[in-house]
C-alpha cells in the first residue's frame, strides 16, 4: 500500500513538474513574441525613418533646382529692367516733368 502511494506521490510530483515546465515554456514563448513583436516594429520605423529621409533629401534637391531656376529668371528680369531704365531714364524724366507742369 505505502508503495502505491509513494507512486501515486511521484506520479503527482512529475504532473506538477510537467505543468510548471509547461507555465515557464508558455512565458519563455510570450516573451520570445513580444521581443520578436518589438523588432519587426522597430525594424518597421527604422525603415520608414530611411524613406522619409531619403524622400526629404529629393524634395529638397527638386526644390533647389526650382528656386535656381525661378532666381536665374528674376535676374534677367532685373538685367532687362535696368537696361530698359539706362536706355530710357532720361526720355522718362523729361516726360514726368512735362507732364506734371505742362
Amino acid at each position: 500500500m505505502e508503495d502505491m502511494i509513494s507512486k501515486i506521490i511521484d506520479m503527482d510530483k512529475k504532473a506538477r513538474d510537467m505543468t510548471n515546465a509547461a507555465r515557464q515554456s508558455k512565458l519563455d514563448h510570450e516573451k520570445e513574441i513580444i521581443r520578436t513583436k518589438e523588432k519587426i516594429k522597430n525594424d518597421y520605423l527604422e525603415r520608414a525613418n530611411e524613406r522619409i529621409r531619403i524622400n526629404t533629401q529629393a524634395l529638397q534637391k527638386k526644390a533647389d533646382e526650382k528656386l535656381a531656376v525661378i532666381e536665374k529668371k528674376n535676374e534677367e528680369i532685373i538685367r532687362k529692367m535696368n537696361e530698359a531704365f539706362d536706355a530710357n531714364k532720361a526720355k522718362w524724366v523729361d516726360e514726368i516733368v512735362s507732364r506734371t507742369i505742362g
